[in-house]
């Protein structure tokens, strides 16, 4: 893995992106003299916030600006100013604290990623890996702390992606999907509206569009249908993946009504904001002027 750190082949080769990054981190923090501050992406990977494709292959450490350190294979060294409450300790690391994690990838990472971030930082409650409550963070917060970069590199990009986070926004895919939707030149949705069920409860929807179509007024509902709900038990529940499939094509029955369109998409789609926009005006959605 690193020199002088090692972990079995077996382990390695059964652990998913996630886990062989966090080992990766491990190593690089136990070949270390002393204890260093993690940064942008490997910050990002000890807090549980989600980046758009796989983690990278290097180890992000924060120093002091007019430090000299070089960066080489498996390391990348950021020299930036930043506050002693910038820097925490979480899960036995030193880390940059999470609103600063937010800023250095909203600076440095594509707009869709970077929203994907931001959206997860902003929700409340924040659930840190462990299961464990952190701390709110509000949009005004994050734009402040965007304004003080004043005219740093990725300051434009971190400002725009800022601006357009959403704390409502349910999942990483949906947040990819509005973040391409935005890109497509489509026009923006309503997130998380709640449709009440005849006899009881309410059925949520990701996004929801109220739309001219011709001569009618049209409501398209929208859905990021992530495979996770399939795989993961804590999704099924304890039902079968046919049962699931079952439920959700009942709520998808009950949802569509006269003048009210439904269109669901996998990530493939949401990664893709000339993909997202033909399916959207598939379903009867026009761009905006």
């Amino acid at each position: 893995m690193l020199r002088g750190v090692y972990v079995p082949a077996d382990v390695w080769q059964a652990a998913d992106d996630d886990e062989q990054y966090l080992m990766r981190i491990q190593a690089a923090v136990l070949t270390r003299r002393s204890q260093p501050v993690l940064s942008h992406h490997s910050a990002a990977r000890v807090w549980g916030l989600p980046i758009v494709g796989p983690w990278p292959a290097e180890v992000h450490f924060l120093l002091p600006a007019g430090t000299k350190r070089r960066t080489h294979a498996w390391v990348v060294w950021h020299h930036d100013n930043f506050c002693d409450d910038e820097v925490v300790e979480l899960d036995g690391y030193l880390v940059t604290s999470r609103l600063r994690t937010m800023v250095d990838l909203a600076r440095t990472t594509p707009f869709a990623s970077a929203v994907a971030t931001l959206d997860a930082g902003l929700r409340s409650p924040y659930l840190l890996p462990t299961g464990e409550r952190s701390e709110t963070i509000a949009q005004d917060e994050l734009r402040e702390a965007v304004a003080r970069l004043g005219s740093a590199r990725g300051c434009r990009a971190a400002r725009v992606a800022a601006d357009f986070a959403d704390g409502e926004s349910g999942s990483t895919g949906e947040s990819v999907s509005r973040a391409n939707i935005h890109l497509s030149g489509m026009p923006a949705p309503l997130l998380q509206v709640v449709y009440p069920i005849p006899g009881g409860g309410e059925d949520r929807v990701d996004f929801t569009w109220e739309a001219r179509h011709h001569i009618r007024q049209l409501t398209l509902l929208g859905e990021f249908d992530g495979k996770v709900k399939y795989t993961r038990d804590q999704y099924l529940a304890g039902r079968t993946i046919e049962e699931v499939v079952w439920i959700e094509k009942v709520r998808e029955d009950r949802l569509r009504a006269p003048n009210r369109g439904m269109a669901r998409w996998l990530w493939a789609v949401a990664v893709s904001p000339t993909r997202l926009r033909t399916l959207l005006i598939a379903a009867g959605l026009r761009p905006e002027r």
